[in-house]
């Protein structure tokens, strides 16, 4: 098995999921039912924090108000617990030390949670109020890829879950939801096409690259923080990510033709700052790519998403195409870690 064949696997796993999506929130349905949640605290590192940040916006349109936190944020920082909200932790592995301990000073302050594990019998599962299974299985690689996907979907079905609770949507939404997620899961095939199309002919460009940035605005943010974070890790390279304005608030300076710059854009609000933004790095600096409907040049991968709600999935697949073809042609074993003597000094997990 190789790592694209990982990628592979990831739409009909995430289409079983939507469509047992009944099953697998019924913990948390039960546990909604009749409470005031109004607001989501999502705590996880890495690639759980990332896809934790994808699904906010969907939280957000529902009248939910989401929080994204690190778990030293808040295992470290914080003293102010709402008992109002509804904590959900996030841990692919189920045993990550800072998370678990987040779990039990939330219980010390009378707080509700609701976990997200690859392993229902994990530490952090078994210490969670709720238990909801990540829906990814044990992932054959180091490099967490399908359970990012996953999460982001656990994450929209419990949106959609607290939604139906609080009245602000109904049955017939619900199904419209599924369907439109559908439609974006079965469009993840063709955008792995593509992007590999896509790496084929800008291969000299990327692989010439000292180092990756990536920009985003919304949920496409989180695509660039995952696009960045596998790369680093995988290819391994020095990677950055910005919020889409925030490229242009001083990383400005640091630009210059040894870089690949990705801006990750949809049409809407932020379309035309995103093509400014790529126009100045192509005419002035080295290459850069739009990824999605905003783009028309020839180095941009351009597509239509099925639908924007959900469309982080398909430019999703851009990034993990992007990452695994750069670790390949840069001859990575992507079974073997790197630096791993690092657990001697600290470790992240139980």
């Amino acid at each position: 098995m190789t790592f694209l064949d990982s990628i592979t696997s990831i739409p009909q796993i995430l289409e079983s999921m939507v469509q047992t999506r009944s099953e697998r929130m019924a913990g948390v349905a039960s546990a909604v039912t009749g409470r005031r949640y109004r607001r989501v605290v999502l705590i996880g590192s890495g690639s759980s924090y990332n896809s934790a940040l994808a699904a906010c916006p969907l939280f957000d349109r529902l009248g939910i108000e989401a929080c994204p936190l690190f778990p030293n944020q808040f295992t470290t920082y914080s003293s102010a617990f709402d008992r109002d909200a509804l904590y959900v932790v996030i841990s692919q592995g189920g045993a990550t030390r800072l998370v678990y301990e987040a779990v039990e000073k939330l219980h010390e302050a009378g707080c509700s949670v609701c976990s997200i594990t690859a392993d229902v019998e994990s530490p952090i599962a078994r210490a969670a109020d709720v238990a909801v299974d990540m829906g990814c299985g044990h992932e054959a690689f180091l490099y967490r890829t399908v359970g990012v996907c996953t999460t982001i979907v656990t994450c929209w079905q419990i949106a959609l879950t607290m939604g139906l609770a609080f009245g602000s949507i109904d049955d017939a939404s619900i199904a419209e939801a599924d369907a439109a997620m559908i439609a974006a899961i079965a469009s993840m095939p063709a955008r792995l096409n593509q992007a590999m199309a896509w790496y084929d002919e800008h291969r000299f460009e990327l692989m010439r690259a000292d180092y990756l940035m990536c920009a985003g605005a919304d949920d496409l943010w989180a695509v660039a923080r995952e696009a960045d974070i596998k790369a680093m890790e995988m290819v391994p390279m020095i990677t950055r990510s910005f919020e889409l304005e925030e490229i242009i608030h001083g990383p400005q300076n640091a630009f210059d033709a040894s870089g690949v710059y990705v801006v990750f854009a949809r049409r809407g609000a932020d379309a035309d700052k995103a093509r400014a933004i790529a126009a100045f790095l192509s005419e002035k600096i080295g290459f850069c790519a739009l990824v999605g409907n905003a783009g028309s040049g020839s180095d941009d991968c351009v597509f239509e998403e099925a639908n924007d709600v959900f469309g982080a999935l398909e430019h999703l697949t851009f990034a993990q195409v992007l990452a695994y073809r750069l670790a390949d042609d840069h001859g990575r074993d992507l079974t073997r870690r790197i630096n791993a003597d690092i657990s001697a000094y600290i470790a992240k997990e139980l």
